[in-house]
């Protein structure tokens, strides 16, 4: 059975507010009413919008107002659009007033009302986005003054659709002969035929469907007729006669002039152009299904890069000679928490998670000085105990190599140096066994600017042979005692097949099994497991459990399952062109926590779980890296994962790192907790202050911990976590620049704790540690600096000074003792209390 996507829309408005406001993009909407207003305005592009009767053509910064029941049709003409569409309830133009508002007809003499119009449409996106304290109330004030402005300057009547409760019954006939059409365009259908089913006069009905649609009844068949044909010649390989008879053309000749008056070309070079990609990639992105499909027809989401900057240039225009500037709304205080906390009261141990496993890009990297040198000053302050990173067997470390005969060659030399250095850090290997050495690659697929070789082994045999040769030099190099205490992990995201991977799953199972025969044989107690698993399939197909299910039939060993997390939506593999989507900070525990049932279900559950990177983004290039939003953002979800998993290791320690050509600039984004420079970030404090807390935790509530040491010291970590706001989240990035990169945040005051402490016992030094904007963000600083891109020594050292939390200290005399904290947008504050004697 066809799905009708028109005919009558039941809209579902937000939430928390009495009307539905969202950004969009439409390829086809067919004929639709509703019994909601709805005003559009063109952000991007242009649209073609068949209404009451009349055709327009609506280009960019037009706005367009569709009464209540009106029937309407949009269509994308051959530009792409950016579509802001707000619709809410009729009861607020006091139920019956028609509105003619159409800024393609009279703009010049409308234009400081329309202005007006668009400026409350801005102001309402701000408040939604933003979600300042009392939001909802704002966003309907500016909705009420919308609606008075249309009241005022655009009324022309009433809507008589509203006012005859007979018209229902119209609508509900116009829902009959639509349907009728869309199931049985390719019969043969008369005017005559539909009056008749309907009883009434030819006349009448003629004159009944021309006033509701606008256009006369064999002109809207032959529309639908056309559109089917066109979905048609894109989706398969059916002559062109035999569509044109499918869809009920008379003939060839006939399908050919409509089709060719519509679309300006003929049918057969609609199909050529539809199947060359450089022609027919128009951006599109749809929406997953679980997202709510409009039944009204055919959107799409698209990029909407810079199209919400032409809406905000109207927050601070005057749209009228006696109203007033509104500015960007301000709000200074976000919420209050009250903590109170007895000295002697209970604790429990907790393992700090994030001390586990640090990470970098690739084992090359790990010869050079100063990766080096940001290794040993990060180890000093965060005593992380292994380090992960790809391309051990990469060509690069000159590891294998076969002589003219093939008989395979073993160089370990770079892998000493590297591993002499890290275990005189008191650092061991997590050992990624990738990539696949070139000369041992069945294919030449590769990854990253330093071309990782993605592909499965041309001779199994070889490829044991290495990885057990590798242990076997490690073991005697370093001894049994060491190696055991060493993780082996095979490959990176072989799920993602094109990508890491360039196998199928079938022989990424088998290459697990080999892999860990190999190593197994040599010493059995090694501790191996993977798969270093991407999200998208944790959450999107069963990967995971094909994983468990093949080591569990075929007994292979998993002493430890592995996965990545990050931000970004996990596509669908059939949504590749899907807009990039900022998921909801509660995704990165959901993911572990669905992480954990699947292996429980695999009857895996008492298997190390281990995060073997995570991050915000998983982009190397994302300016948000560098910013103070990183601080507050390591904290939460390090703090949010407590006991769920092993280890969560961030990804990478440093901006040392070279997966894509490194820019200019020296905080371009990078994943690093330090940049290239040595100078280190918000996210390297939030790790420097996190391993001060205690190993006993006390108390832990949004935005805090409190933790105790075993000397009776208390340490207490508070953060403000904010996240990026609805537009960013959705994939609009207008507000991110390089200058710019806080525009894109939830608007948030500052979050007020009051810290209690009763029954101290003696004396307490209290030493604060406060870093946000404006205490110790070395690339705050670097901005207000002047943002250079190269650095001179004398500025490195500078901002190296300038970087790092504002200390201060207090005496804490007294049995009880309240200390109030005031944290801005993305602020950090610690507070320890040490026993005086």
């Amino acid at each position: 059975m066809q799905t009708i996507r028109y005919l009558y829309e039941f809209i579902q408005h937000q939430d928390d507010l009495p009307m539905k406001l969202f950004v969009n993009s439409v390829k086809h909407i067919d004929f639709h009413w509703h019994k909601e207003v709805e005003v559009v305005y063109v952000l991007h592009g242009s649209i073609i919008m068949y209404l009451d009767q009349q055709q327009y053509t609506l280009h960019e910064d037009d706005v367009i107002v569709v009464n209540s029941m009106s029937v309407h049709k949009i269509e994308r003409t051959n530009q792409d659009n950016v579509l802001l569409t707000l619709q809410f309830g009729p009861e607020l133009m006091n139920n019956n007033a028609f509105i003619s508002c159409n800024s393609a007809m009279n703009v010049e003499q409308n234009a400081p009302r329309l202005q007006s119009i668009k400026q409350y449409l801005a102001q309402m996106v701000w408040e939604i986005n933003k979600k300042t304290p009392g939001y909802q109330n704002f966003t309907m004030g500016r909705l009420q003054m919308l609606c008075g402005c249309l009241q005022r300057y655009f009324s022309s009547g009433t809507n008589s659709a509203l006012e005859d409760g007979s018209r229902d019954y119209d609508y509900k006939r116009l829902n009959r002969v639509l349907t009728y059409i869309d199931l049985h365009y390719n019969e043969k259908i008369t005017l005559q035929d539909m009056a008749h089913s309907e009883h009434l006069s030819l006349h009448y009905f003629s004159h009944f469907f021309t006033d509701k649609i606008g256009i006369p009844f064999q002109k809207y068949l032959t529309l639908i007729r056309l559109e089917k044909a066109q979905a048609q010649l894109a989706a398969n390989d059916k002559n062109i006669s035999e569509i044109a008879l499918d869809c009920g053309f008379a003939n060839v000749k006939l399908f050919n002039k409509y089709f060719k008056e519509k679309y300006g070309c003929t049918p057969g070079s609609y199909r050529e152009a539809s199947r060359t990609p450089e022609l027919h990639q128009l951006n599109v992105n749809r929406k997953p299904k679980t997202y709510e499909e409009s039944s009204s027809g055919d959107y799409y989401e698209m990029e909407t890069l810079n199209a919400i900057g032409l809406l905000y240039r109207y927050l601070d225009v005057k749209v009228d000679a006696d109203q007033d500037t509104l500015p960007v709304p301000s709000i200074h205080l976000s919420d209050q928490t009250y903590i109170e906390i007895r000295a002697d009261q209970t604790s429990s141990v907790y393992e700090k998670h994030w001390n586990m496993t640090m990470t970098a890009g690739r084992a090359i990297e790990g010869l050079r000085e100063d990766w080096r040198t940001q290794l040993s000053a990060l180890k000093g302050k965060v005593p992380f105990q292994y380090i992960r990173f790809h391309g051990i067997f990469n060509d690069e470390m000159m590891v294998y190599s076969e002589n003219e005969q093939g008989t395979p060659l073993y160089n370990w030399s770079y892998v000493d140096k590297l591993y002499d250095f890290l275990l005189d850090q008191g650092v061991r290997p997590f050992v990624e066994l990738s990539f696949m050495p070139s000369q041992l690659a069945r294919s030449k697929e590769t990854l990253f600017w330093w071309r990782g070789n993605i592909s499965p082994p041309s001779d199994s045999a070889k490829w044991q042979a290495l990885c057990g040769e590798f242990v076997r030099h490690c073991l005697n190099r370093y001894g049994a005692e060491e190696v055991r205490q060493w993780y082996f992990e095979v490959w990176n995201e072989p799920d993602l097949a094109g990508v890491c991977w360039a196998g199928s799953k079938e022989e990424y199972f088998e290459f697990y099994e080999s892999t860990v025969h190999a190593i197994k044989s040599i010493l059995p107690e090694l501790k191996v497991g993977g798969p270093a698993m991407g999200y998208g399939s944790l959450w999107n197909d069963t990967w995971a459990e094909e994983f468990l299910s093949y080591c569990r039939k075929r007994e292979v060993a998993l002493d430890f399952f592995s996965f990545h997390i990050y931000s970004e939506y996990p596509k669908l593999k059939v949504e590749d062109d899907r807009l990039t989507q900022i998921m909801p900070p509660s995704f990165y525990k959901e993911s572990i926590e669905l992480m954990r049932q699947k292996m429980n279900t695999s009857s895996y559950g008492h298997v190390e779980l281990h995060v073997t990177e995570w991050n915000f983004s998983l982009y190397d290039r994302n300016l948000l890296h560098d910013t103070m939003f990183m601080a507050p953002f390591v904290i939460y979800h390090t703090m949010n994962t407590l006991g769920d998993v092993k280890a969560m290791a961030f990804w990478s320690f440093t901006d040392v790192f070279e997966e894509s050509i490194v820019p200019a600039s020296p905080f371009y984004g990078g994943f690093g907790l330090i940049n290239r420079d040595g100078l280190k970030k918000p996210s390297y404090y939030a790790f420097e202050l996190m391993q001060k807390l205690g190993d006993e935790l006390m108390v832990k509530g949004d935005g805090y911990v409190g933790t105790r040491k075993r000397d009776g010291s208390m340490q207490f970590l508070f953060y403000h976590y904010v996240h990026v706001d609805q537009l960013f989240a959705s994939g609009d990035w207008s507000e991110l620049s390089s200058s710019t990169r806080y525009d894109v945040f939830e608007e948030k005051g500052s979050k007020a704790y009051e810290l209690n402490l009763i029954n101290l016992e003696g004396p307490y030094k209290c030493t604060s540690y406060q870093l946000d904007r404006e205490h110790g963000s070395v690339f705050d600083e670097w901005t207000r600096m002047g943002s250079p891109y190269s650095l001179t020594e004398e500025e490195i050292a500078y901002l190296n000074g300038r970087s790092g939390p504002v200390m201060g200290t207090e005496m804490v005399r007294d049995e009880s003792w309240r200390r109030e904290i005031l944290l801005p947008p993305h602020g950090v504050m610690l507070l320890i209390l040490d026993r005086q004697y």
